[in-house]
């Protein structure tokens, strides 16, 4: 049978089923829409997270850290551990860090004009070496510190923090991470508001921002930190809660990685960040996108049974054509060309409806959103293969689903077909 004959006959029979095709092939259009909109989603906090801040990250660098011990002790991670990471060909720096062991407690804080002396609370601390304090101002206004001030880091998160959870529950301004720069508070080295150890008191001015700064919480340097230890515990704190290793390039990190593995301790890397971002991603994008398969495996049930009947009641046409030389093949083509024709007009749909679902979605959440440091321009990405692909997956569940229907329309025999015809 020539196209043009067939493609006429396609029309003819849609349109004489019309209210039914649609009714039954609507859940088609709704799956798609689903799965455009969930996965354009996940492909625009992919694009974010991989493209626009991990990828930034530094693949030369890697973290290392103590691993728990469960059966032995854990290899300590002190001064002889950095020399071995530091011997290692291609290592050009390593930078000690440590979170505090005992409880702190800030004091009064004066940011701008806001001055809050009888404010306190618990918050954590972290201490790092001279370069990585240096490295954290580079850049940033130069804040100059009083005889017994020490420099304070911090993370733009914890200005987001104040911004959008502190200052509206206080009435208080917001500030930009320009105007936080020269911040200045009181620090207790252990006390809490639930524990008091020998406390050593400093005075904290912010004077940069990291973005391996504690989220919640301050760094400030290392040797400050160990005195307020040792002062508190009694004893010298001789381990260190992570070490910052900048090699010469990702294949030393990798290599460097292995090394410490193999010595005992754990690591992670900016590269291995990635891939875990990436994969963490794509696992929840690929979880939600269920909704979307699920509503297109109903309603490809829904096609299936649709079909059914059709091939029911134009069982006497079916043996009709066959009579006047229709094959069975030709047959077949009919009833999978209409199923395709009715699959790719609820792709469309659903693809142009999740499409505008997800421009709608980013420009609700791009307008509304509060700002935040890390927010993106633009939270989905729908490419053009998400939407031809989802059109072309919703013929395929559509001829899928009249595949069993147009098998069984190619073996009703003719001659049974015109008795249903003459009766």
């Amino acid at each position: 049978m020539k196209f043009a004959a067939a493609w006429k006959l396609i029309r003819a029979n849609l349109g004489r089923h019309r209210r039914r095709s649609v009714t039954s092939s609507l859940g088609i259009a709704l799956g798609i829409a689903a799965l455009v909109f969930l996965v354009g989603l996940g492909q625009g906090v992919r694009r974010e997270v991989i493209d626009g801040i991990l990828a930034k990250l530094p693949l030369n660098e890697l973290i290392v850290t103590e691993k728990p011990g469960l059966i032995r002790a854990a290899e300590p991670l002190d001064d002889a551990a950095l020399e071995l990471l530091r011997s290692q060909p291609g290592v050009l720096e390593v930078h000690p860090a440590l979170e505090s062991p005992i409880p702190s407690h800030l004091s009064g804080i004066s940011i701008g004009p806001v001055d809050l002396p009888r404010f306190g609370t618990d918050l954590g601390v972290a201490g790092w070496d001279s370069a990585m304090i240096e490295e954290a101002r580079a850049g940033q206004r130069e804040i100059e510190l009083g005889p017994n001030e020490v420099p304070v880091v911090i993370s733009t998160e914890l200005v987001d923090f104040y911004n959008h959870v502190f200052a509206p529950g206080n009435d208080l301004p917001t500030f930009s991470p320009e105007e936080v720069l020269g911040t200045s508070f009181g620090l207790i080295l252990g006390r809490s508001s639930f524990e008091t150890k020998p406390s050593t008191r400093v005075t904290g001015r912010v004077v940069g921002f990291s973005p391996q700064a504690m989220v919640i919480g301050v760094t400030i340097p290392l040797e400050v930190l160990r005195r307020a230890a040792d002062k508190a515990l009694g004893a010298p704190v001789e381990r260190y809660s992570r070490a910052y290793v900048v090699c010469e390039d990702s294949r030393v990190a990798a290599e460097v990685g292995v090394f410490a593995r193999e010595a005992g301790f754990e690591t992670e890397s900016s590269r291995e960040a990635v891939e875990k971002a990436g994969l963490t991603i794509d696992t929840v994008t690929a979880v939600l996108s269920v909704v979307g398969v699920l509503m297109l495996l109903i309603a490809a049930f829904s096609i299936f049974n649709n079909f059914s009947l059709i091939v029911t009641e134009r069982g006497a046409e079916i043996g009709l054509l066959r009579c006047v030389g229709c094959t069975r093949g030709d047959v077949r083509a009919l009833i999978l060309g209409e199923a395709a024709v009715v699959g790719l007009a609820n792709g469309v749909v659903g693809a142009l409806a999740g499409w505008g679902l997800g421009t709608l979605g980013d420009h609700l959440l791009v307008e509304y959103l509060p700002e935040f440091s890390f927010k993106p321009e633009t939270f989905f990405h729908l490419p053009w293969w998400l939407l031809i692909g989802s059109a072309l997956l919703a013929v395929l569940v559509s001829v899928g689903a009249a595949a069993l229907p147009a098998r069984r329309a190619v073996r009703i025999p003719p001659a049974e077909a015109l008795r249903r015809l003459e009766a």
